[in-house]
């Protein structure tokens, strides 16, 4: 199977990946790796605040999320740019929550469908 064949998804878009990297394997492999290793730790503390809000944390993690998932082609850029805003202005904590739940579905789909991708490329 080929880079090309592999970078397909109906759950992120590969447009960056694929102008930037799409022959370059090892260098593939090592930002899918850095991203999961990045973004699996803080969807943790994102879903933990779901909870318990903490602001300073929604919103450190949404400022430093923001820079992979344009790269990576998440689709939850907007909302987490939005979040970053509301939590640094102390929004009531249902806005938080009620915010914070789209944006952990769409980082695990991404998470999960990163980790195919990697598969298939570790395979190769």
């Amino acid at each position: 199977m080929q880079i090309e064949n592999i970078l397909t998804s109906e759950v992120v878009d590969l447009t960056s990946l694929k102008s930037f990297f799409s022959s370059d394997k090892d260098s593939l492999i090592q930002l899918v790796t850095v991203y999961l290793s990045d973004t699996k730790p803080r969807l943790a503390l994102l879903k933990k605040s779901m909870d318990n809000v903490n602001y300073e944390e929604v919103r450190s993690i949404c400022h430093f999320l923001k820079s992979s998932l344009g790269l990576m082609g998440v689709s939850c850029l907007e909302e987490i740019t939005s979040l970053e805003k509301r939590a640094q202005n102390l929004d009531p904590e249902p806005i938080i929550k009620e915010r914070l739940q789209p944006i952990t579905k769409v980082l695990d789909e991404s998470i999960v469908e990163y980790q195919r991708i990697l598969d298939q490329l570790q395979a190769l």
